[in-house]
């Protein structure tokens, strides 16, 4: 399929480049009115979750994010969602999940209502449980969070996935032209991903260019508007 190379709605980001999103949705708990208890909905939603997790074969770190409705002030409301997000995070822990997989919890208060109404909005109270992506514009590969424990199928399918976006957009770049920021980034995104893709899985270098991999692909997805810069 091709692809038309300019700023792109988030829409067709969506449907696109699904790889682009910040985080692959696990679940969403909903929470009863200025209230951070787990009600039997939310448990059983939990459980959901926490299979999922336990049964995903992922290197990726969890990101648990807790919203609110917009009764309330900013403040109070803020504390409320990272009450809500730490909840969650003791539930899945308590449901089996390892340590090292429930990852941080953040809040985001009021802001980033579903459903946009000043009134209580029980859609609205809820903490999300993702997977967060770490393809992000980064300023150097060595911020990429990677180590040799990530090596495995789920790591090999992204890279792969990098490597066929990025000689994608090469060649596109080659025949339409017009921008040499994304086409230098493309080049350098292509070679990157099918280095760190050639390499076995315990070669000591793997890691390195799968971080070199990622933060070239960032860099080219920003030279071609598809993300924002940090």
């Amino acid at each position: 399929m091709r692809l038309t190379l300019i700023r792109l709605s988030a829409a067709v980001i969506t449907i696109l480049l699904p790889s682009l999103l910040a985080a692959q949705l696990m679940g969403t708990v909903n929470f009863d009115f200025d209230s951070d208890q787990l009600d039997a909905q939310a448990q059983q939603k939990i459980l959901e979750i926490a299979e999922s997790l336990k049964s995903t074969d992922s290197y990726k770190p969890t990101v648990i994010v807790g919203y609110t409705d917009a009764v309330g002030g900013s403040s109070y409301n803020d504390n409320l969602g990272l009450r809500r997000a730490e909840a969650v995070a003791n539930a899945l822990r308590a449901a089996g999940v390892p340590i090292d997989r429930v990852g941080k919890t953040e809040t985001r208060g009021k802001n980033e209502l579903l459903v946009a109404v000043s009134t209580p909005e029980r859609l609205n109270r809820r903490v999300t449980v993702g997977l967060e992506d770490i393809l992000a514009a980064c300023r150097s590969y060595r911020e990429i969070p990677l180590t040799p424990s990530d090596v495995g199928d789920a790591l090999q399918a992204d890279l792969v996935t990098r490597v066929q976006e990025a000689v994608s957009y090469y060649g596109q770049l080659t025949s339409n032209g017009g921008n040499a920021s994304a086409f230098q980034m493309a080049g350098a995104a292509r070679a990157d991903c099918e280095q760190a893709v050639g390499f076995n899985r315990d070669a000591v270098r793997k890691v390195e260019y799968a971080k070199k991999c990622f933060c070239s692909s960032a860099r080219m997805q920003v030279a071609l508007g598809l993300i924002p810069a940090n």
